[in-house]
């Protein structure tokens, strides 16, 4: 069974979209960060939902927002007024030409999808760099809580992630699909924008600072409750070790 976004996107209470807004702020930050002397006139993002992050993305003058749920676009048309909106088909090869855009942004979208590098490959078709936002669950504290309350990955997955990935995962990935890294980074959420702050979250969170201020790469971070990798991709090329990313 498919998850089903547009009644995802309907059911969805205000208090959980300003939180959606809050995280898309910061996370378009964390993207925006990595551009050096990349081009910035255009970026579209696939998978974009309400926008959030699309919005919040300032370099760029021109942005375009294509995704599979017409109440994901239906509501981005209302909170932002954002002009270029596309529906596109999940199953069908992206509806833009090679080298389209500056940036192709994939934000918490590869996790969802059931060829992820086939998806990758089109972004590094489309753009001339793609924007890369994953997440990276494979972790204890998120092992343990998926478990507790019998979550699993897959198509019954409560926010229809089908994959879950460790650092290593989400870099294979990157390779298979034919990408090179230019620029990219581990961070995790800041514990003041989860929406859910239990108390077992606040001590982690706590514990993981404190023990990554004598570890290299926030190592202890990414193996007890995760976080996200932040990257700017390109198609076609070879590592240039002077710009390989450092973990």
């Amino acid at each position: 069974m498919k998850t089903n976004y547009d009644k995802i996107y309907a059911i969805g209470t205000q208090e959980h979209f300003d939180c959606l807004r809050k995280t898309g702020a910061w996370k378009a930050r964390k993207l925006c960060e990595l551009i050096d002397e990349e081009e910035t006139e255009s970026i579209l993002e696939i998978g974009t939902g309400r926008g959030d992050v699309l919005n919040a993305c300032y370099p760029f003058k021109v942005r375009i927002g294509a995704d599979i749920s017409s109440e994901a676009l239906e509501q981005q048309q209302l909170e932002y007024g954002t002009a270029n909106l596309v529906k596109i088909d999940a199953d069908a090869p992206l509806p833009f030409a090679d080298n389209e855009v500056d940036f192709v942004l994939l934000c918490d979208i590869l996790e969802h999808v059931e060829n992820p590098v086939d998806l990758l490959r089109e972004a590094g078709r489309v753009g001339k760099k793609v924007f890369l936002k994953i997440p990276i669950e494979n972790a204890l504290l998120v092992n343990f809580t998926r478990k507790l309350h019998g979550i699993e990955y897959g198509p019954q997955h409560p926010a229809g992630h089908l994959h879950c990935w460790k650092l290593s995962d989400v870099l294979t990935l990157i390779d298979n699909a034919g990408l090179t890294i230019i620029r990219g980074k581990f961070d995790c959420t800041p514990i003041k924008l989860i929406e859910k702050k239990k108390l077992y979250k606040i001590l982690a969170y706590l514990f993981t600072a404190a023990a990554d201020f004598f570890t290299k790469g926030k190592l202890v971070t990414r193996c007890l409750i995760g976080g996200s990798f932040f990257a700017i991709a390109r198609k076609n090329l070879k590592a240039d070790k002077t710009n390989r990313v450092t973990i």
